[in-house]
């Protein structure tokens, strides 16, 4: 498998299947350190799901334990108030292993911008262009900080995965890739993820609509840098992986000019993940420690009025493209709201997730390799599964 895994493949199957915990060995990288050395424990506590029964994709009846081994799943922690009941590898990973986010990268950024807007650094309605002089002229003049982290900039980009069947194309969104490190840049030239989003035009009012698109992410991740004053990554490490306590190293790809992929390319272990979504379900504390502001935490499950409008207005404008769930509330702070105030989680393509339930105190981190990016039968019965296995916890443990 690793001789035929390249730059140019390692995104599809099954050549992910290897690939995605193997980032390092295939892009460049830089490094996300816990450099105060203390390591959060978790206790574990371990419960017996595997019979716990849930609808599967074709409609039949499946359990936790064979919905695990034949939905591609590479690694899963489920934490029940605050231990660890179940923790699976499969595929060749082991709990020193490190698997690629995808867009979970992206509430691993939000985080540090929760933590950035504590310290005062910047407001959350700051013009972009205020803080970062270098967009003025750009899609992004008039657009807030809060604009950039829900997806409701009015920036033209279109997000098609099905664009990754033709990685040929002339597309903005494969061109973006190439920028970003995730391709092979071609007869590109390398002008890397910042320049490239100079290019984008602008299609509608900002805050009007909210639509996913990546590069806005990064855009957060920039501010960050000019407001902290050090690389994004070296602001990961500071500010989430050293104060929640994380056991492992994580790794970032980064761009041919070096600036991180701060919308999709992190890596980590599955348990540091975990540790991630308990620092959101404990409201911000993690060892009696505020590692994020409790406002910060709040605001990203509640949401407001303008990120429900939004969110209605795009399901309500393209119903066929909405994404796995029926009913969601919201896109808020980097994170996918199901229930306003009681269920929220982090998504990457592929099926990437940190799923947080706060009635029954339940975080699941669950890596895989999809076998293509965005399957919505897939997803629909990895969220099912979520579900069935947090109403067990709580009606048994």
């Amino acid at each position: 498998m690793t001789d035929s895994v390249t730059l140019a493949n390692w995104m599809d199957p099954p050549h992910n299947r290897w690939a995605f915990h193997h980032v390092a060995e295939l892009i460049n990288t830089v490094q996300i350190s816990n450099n105060q050395g203390s390591v959060t424990r978790l206790a574990n506590r371990k419960a017996d799901l595997d019979n716990v029964s849930f609808i599967a994709r074709d409609g039949s009846t499946t359990t936790w334990d064979r919905h695990l081994n034949e939905t591609y799943c590479d690694a899963i922690c489920v934490v029940h108030n605050g231990s660890i009941v179940d923790e699976r590898y499969f595929n060749g990973m082991h709990e020193d292993s490190r698997h690629l986010l995808m867009s979970v990268t992206k509430s691993m950024t939000a985080a540090a911008l929760g933590v950035a807007i504590g310290r005062g650094l910047l407001s959350i309605n700051d013009l972009v262009t205020a803080i970062a002089p270098e967009f003025v002229g750009t899609s992004l003049d008039q657009c807030t900080v809060r604009h950039l982290i829900d997806m409701t900039a009015g920036t033209d980009f279109v997000e098609d995965y099905d664009l990754y069947l033709d990685p040929d194309s002339d597309s903005v969104l494969i061109e973006y890739e190439r920028q970003a490190g995730y391709r092979p840049l071609g007869n590109s030239p390398a002008i890397g993820v910042l320049k490239h989003f100079a290019t984008y035009a602008n299609a509608r009012p900002h805050g009007t609509l909210f639509d996913y698109r990546s590069p806005l992410t990064n855009i957060a991740a920039r501010i960050l840098e000019i407001v902290n004053g050090i690389s994004f990554n070296d602001v990961l490490s500071r500010d989430i992986w050293s104060p929640f306590g994380m056991e492992h190293s994580a790794n970032i790809l980064v761009d041919p000019l070096g600036f991180p992929a701060a919308e999709g390319g992190m890596s980590c272990t599955v348990r540091d993940l975990a540790r991630f979504g308990l620092a959101y379900l404990n409201d911000g504390i993690i060892d009696d420690q505020a590692v994020l502001p409790e406002s910060w935490v709040r605001d990203t499950r509640e949401g407001d009025e303008d990120a429900r409008n939004c969110y209605a207005r795009y399901v309500e404008s393209f119903p066929e493209t909405s994404f796995e769930g029926d009913g969601w509330s919201m896109y808020h702070n980097a994170f996918w709201v199901m229930e306003r105030d009681q269920q929220f989680s982090g998504l990457g393509i592929f099926g990437q997730y940190i799923w947080i339930d706060r009635p029954s105190r339940t975080v699941i981190a669950r890596f895989s390799t999809y076998p293509t990016a965005a399957p919505t039968d897939l997803s629909q019965e990895t969220m099912r599964g979520f579900v069935a296995v947090a109403e067990a916890l709580e009606k048994h443990h």
